[in-house]
């Protein structure tokens, strides 16, 4: 909608729109639709416009040519590399849809870490290295609450905060220590579901206790996340695992536009993820990271979830008023995400 003066010659001014991208397209009582991005506005102001109302046809023609070099999505899937830049080597994700003709939201950048945004400082940089020269071991003050077990894999009864080793350490990448900070080779489909849109499935064995990924997004202040809302508030998560009930939040990820497969995540009532807190360069609780890990074994196949809003598990839906209906369909599904 970046507003322009035609002059038609006919002494009016008629007020135009420029189209800077096509975003997607539906047939919606048998008449095409283009969901439009305007220049110098928001992807939150796109609109759906009939065919007969563009007036772009080179973008149009160029939307559809990559349509069709996308078309092959399918059951099988294409490697998500070859649709978004920045996905590391490491992450061996696929995209498949055997429901309809969507693309990935083109708006979406890969990223495994934080884009920091105005008004959130760096973390404190107090840490308290260890002095261990090989892994770390019992002994070490560093590992005196051991979180992980001899396989790499987390006590999931533990509900303490996660700290791992830091730059200051002298113990070796292959510190038992470190697991979230070395990340992990991550096999799974981004997939197309029939009532949830985008959502995440692994290809291959994940056991309880197993690190899958940080959630990563656009760190912002409170404030500026609750300007965002609407839909956004889907991947909007605070950081409030170390603060009080009852206490704001200062700080926000938000995953919507920037992030990695965890962007894909659906909520569930009966998960097979949950979420910790982890400290590895810095002990500020406004600023810790957040870490998936399974708390039961996965089989391949089988959906990757996590609850949204485990506070509200005990809620019921005819107590408030919740604006997203809940379409898990497992036996414990409470009918509402928040």
């Amino acid at each position: 909608m970046s507003k322009e003066a035609d002059d038609d010659g006919s002494g009016t001014d008629e007020i135009s729109y420029t189209v800077e991208r096509i975003v997607d397209d539906r047939v919606r009582g048998g008449q095409r639709e283009y969901l439009l991005k305007w220049k110098g506005y928001s992807y939150s102001e796109n609109t759906w416009e009939p065919e007969e109302h563009l007036n772009c046809v080179e973008l149009l023609t160029q939307y559809q040519r990559q349509k069709m070099r996308h078309k092959g999505y399918g059951a099988k899937g294409i490697e998500l590399k070859q649709v978004l830049r920045n996905v590391p080597d490491l992450h061996r994700i696929r995209v498949c849809n055997a429901v309809d003709n969507t693309l990935l939201p083109p708006d979406f950048t890969y990223t495994d870490d934080y884009i920091r945004r105005e008004g959130v400082p760096l973390p404190s940089s107090v840490v308290f290295p260890c002095e261990c020269e090989d892994e770390c071991s019992a002994n070490c003050d560093c590992m005196r609450v051991p979180f992980y077990d001899e396989h790499g894999r987390l006590c999931t009864a533990l509900e303490l905060s996660l700290h791992e080793c830091n730059h200051l350490c002298k113990c070796p990448p292959e510190c038992p220590n470190r697991v979230v900070q070395r990340g992990r080779a991550i096999d799974v489909d981004i997939f197309r579901t029939p009532n949830k849109g985008w959502a995440a499935r692994t290809r291959v064995p994940i056991v309880r206790g197993e690190y899958i990924c940080r959630y990563t997004g656009e760190l912002l202040t409170n404030q500026d996340a609750d300007k965002r809302g609407g839909d956004a508030q889907t991947y909007l998560f605070d950081l409030d695992k170390e603060m009080p009930r009852n206490c704001e939040t200062p700080f926000t990820i938000d995953a919507r536009l920037y992030g990695n497969v965890s962007h894909f995540f659906n909520h569930s009532c009966d998960p097979n993820l949950a979420i910790w807190a982890v400290y590895i360069n810095h002990l500020d609780p406004r600023l810790h990271e957040l870490a998936f890990f399974a708390i039961r074994d996965i089989k391949p196949g089988e959906e990757l979830t996590f609850d949204y809003s485990p506070h509200e598990a005990v809620a019921t839906i005819t107590e408030t008023p919740h604006k997203f209906v809940c379409h898990c369909g497992t036996s414990k599904c409470r009918g509402f995400v928040f």
